[in-house]
């Protein structure tokens, strides 16, 4: 019997669809979501396990416009991804689109072309995935498919709702035509390649993303301190300590993220502790600190630190 596997990079501008993407697909969460804009920062592997096949899959940041040191690391883990990977899997989300083909009949935005010119840098071959095909009408998305095939040569299109599932199987059916035949890079029971001390990091930060205001999440982060496993292979009531930091860049932003009397902080452990008490299968201690420091966004080291590699800017 073959085998096929290899690496397929997920891009896309911010709220394509690209973690709900994977998370459908790998029919659990490996990678943070949220309606608002740019909550993936990191690149996050999924891995996509069959009898014949191993796909891994990378999620990456939203492509963007880069100002800040941060934004510019998050973009670079999009370059950093594509060159890594065997097949390119652009995520595009039709609404916007075909809002702006009834606004003023155009398709692509400056970003858009940037990137899909990105794309096309690499020499991969490139799979188009339209989403959220469930939310507009047919009669706007099949001009906008025409379009994008005049616009690359992809070795497919496929339209799709990665939120309701369908269309996923064809598309991830079409990225498995492209990869050659390979052995597993994995052990066929692993289900990502990001460490579990990154992954509750994440889930940390997507409770901030949901219970905050529109723009402070982007002022926060979070560091996994202390991951305390010795209690965790215990027969009776096994139990993981993890204590981590919140960072944010003001006193004032402090004081929201704790919330009167603590609510708001209280309110985000119990909903972190409760996905990452069934992410490890155990019972979880999670104890969150806020710690002001100012401007960490512009921080070369602490975006080291947070995984991001800073450096010299990026040209957009």
């Amino acid at each position: 019997m073959t085998h096929r596997c290899g690496y397929v990079a997920i891009v896309g501008r911010p709220n394509a669809g690209k973690s709900t993407f994977l998370n459908g697909v790998l029919g659990t969460k490996v990678s943070i979501t949220s309606d608002k804009a740019q909550t993936t920062r990191n690149r996050v592997v999924g891995i996509l396990n069959e009898e014949d096949h191993q796909l891994i899959l990378v999620d990456t940041p939203g492509w963007h416009e880069a100002w800040s040191r941060l934004n510019k690391a998050m973009v670079r883990e999009v370059d950093h991804a594509l060159a890594e990977v065997d097949v390119v899997l652009l995520m595009v989300d039709l609404v916007p689109a075909v809002e702006s083909l009834q606004r003023d009949g155009k398709l692509l935005s400056k970003a858009d072309e940037l990137l899909l010119a990105r794309c096309a840098e690499t020499k991969l071959p490139v799979v188009l995935g339209l989403n959220k095909i469930d939310l507009v009408d047919p009669a706007f998305a099949l001009p906008i498919i025409d379009a994008w095939r005049d616009l690359h040569e992809f070795a497919a299109i496929v339209p799709l709702s990665a939120l309701k599932g369908k269309g996923s199987d064809a598309l991830i059916g079409e990225c498995l035509n492209l990869l050659g035949e390979h052995p597993p890079y994995f052990p066929k029971d692993q289900l990502m390649d990001n460490s579990e001390k990154f992954v509750v990091s994440e889930i940390i930060r997507e409770k901030l993303f949901h219970n905050l205001s529109q723009e402070l999440p982007y002022s926060v982060a979070v560091k996994v301190e202390q991951f305390d496993e010795s209690e965790r292979d215990l027969n009776k009531k096994p139990k993981v300590a993890i204590h981590a930091t919140i960072l944010v860049e003001r006193n004032s932003q402090k004081g929201i993220v704790i919330g009167k009397g603590g609510t708001m902080l209280k309110r985000i452990g119990t909903q972190a502790r409760h996905d990452i008490g069934r992410l490890l299968g155990c019972r979880v201690r999670l104890d969150l600190h806020v710690k002001v420091q100012k401007d960490w966004t512009r921080s070369d080291r602490i975006l080291r630190e947070l995984g991001l590699e800073a450096g010299k800017d990026i040209e957009q």
